[in-house]
């Protein structure tokens, strides 16, 4: 499932990528893209709403937690289909793994001595690491989706 979204709605995008779905960001206007198969296009913009077009969702909740909530329940989004941190949240491509020995220099000396798993991102080099981030994203997406 991928997602095209509107740039206002850049903190959503950001959640859908901590979740390991394919976020794109940039500004909707008319005429908007074709759609694509399992691609929606996320907007606040009722402007840009078309009866004839079920992949184009206008969101009502106005935080980007609330916002992910939204397209979870509407799309009927489970918990099973999620990749948490497999993708940059900055970039949106898909984090590879990176040997621990390439990193030595590149991140915070505590961090190396205390993680064996490594990412980075191939477009921006950005470092990720299984840190008490995933713990704190884990925990939010918990307590905000709907449940199965």
């Amino acid at each position: 499932m991928k997602f095209l979204v509107d740039q206002p709605l850049g903190g959503l995008a950001k959640w859908l990528r901590f979740c390991g779905f394919d976020a794109a960001v940039r500004r909707l206007s008319p005429p908007l893209p074709s759609p694509a198969p399992d691609t929606f296009l996320l907007t606040s913009r009722a402007s840009l709403k078309k009866p004839d077009r079920s992949d184009v969702l206008v969101l009502a909740a106005v935080h980007p937690r609330q916002q992910l909530e939204e397209v979870f329940e509407r799309l009927a989004i489970s918990p099973a289909r999620l990749k948490l941190l497999s993708r940059c949240s900055r970039c949106n491509e898909p984090l590879a793994p990176v040997r621990r020995e390439q990193v030595a220099g590149r991140v915070p000396e505590h961090v190396f001595h205390h993680h064996e798993e490594f990412y980075e991102c191939p477009h921006c080099h950005r470092l990720f690491w299984p840190g008490s981030h995933l713990k704190g994203i884990a925990g939010t997406l918990k307590k905000n989706l709907p449940r199965p």
